[in-house]
């Protein structure tokens, strides 16, 4: 079942941990590629590191719209990153998807990412991004009833996908900004989280 818009319009840290282990699709014909979510990290309204503490640019306004819809942004010039609009519409508040498991595609991902190793194909918000082949045109597409879906844990296809797993809470990474804050969350022992 694909998650419905109003999963998204609760507490963004609750969304956070919430997703992890739902299932991100790209359904692309005989290209779709999908991956349970393992790893997260909130970013919150008046937190340094959001993309809306400068307030609305022409490049963030998504992250002010509805809930439930991607904001997709270029990093280093070359790697492209999801997050998912939460809170309440207006708050600017959103979740980064940080790493995948691959299960859907993954002859693809291999493809696009140019590495035969799946614990590395989707353990970085780059990298799973160039394995779904997500870029900009995602930007502000609803993940309810868009190009970009997230299901329910029942409907994955990784290991007993109905068991809610052990997730870890830390501090977030690959941020100078409020890197103190614990709003990183991933599943316990996954080989495919992202590396510091």
């Amino acid at each position: 079942m694909i998650l419905p818009r109003d999963f998204y319009g609760r507490d963004t840290v609750e969304v956070a941990q919430d997703l992890l282990g739902c299932c991100l699709v790209h359904p692309e014909g005989r290209k779709t590629t999908a991956g349970i979510i393992v790893e997260t990290e909130a970013y919150l309204s008046g937190d340094p590191a959001a993309h809306s503490y400068i307030g609305r640019t022409n490049r963030n306004e998504v992250l002010f719209g509805p809930v439930g819809h991607a904001y997709v942004y270029l990093i280093y010039g070359m790697h492209y990153c999801i997050n998912v609009v939460t809170g309440e519409e207006g708050s600017g508040e959103a979740v980064l998807v940080r790493a995948l498991e691959p299960v859907i595609g993954i002859p693809v991902m291999i493809g696009r990412r140019g590495t035969p190793t799946l614990s590395r194909l989707c353990s970085g918000p780059g990298k799973l991004t160039r394995a779904m082949g997500i870029t900009r045109e995602c930007n502000g597409v609803s993940f309810v009833n868009g190009p970009l879906q997230i299901r329910t844990r029942e409907n994955t296809t990784g290991p007993n996908p109905a068991l809610k797993p052990e997730i870890v809470r830390t501090t977030r990474i690959g941020i100078v900004k409020a890197a103190d804050k614990p709003l990183r969350f991933y599943l316990k022992g996954n080989p495919n989280i992202s590396r510091k």
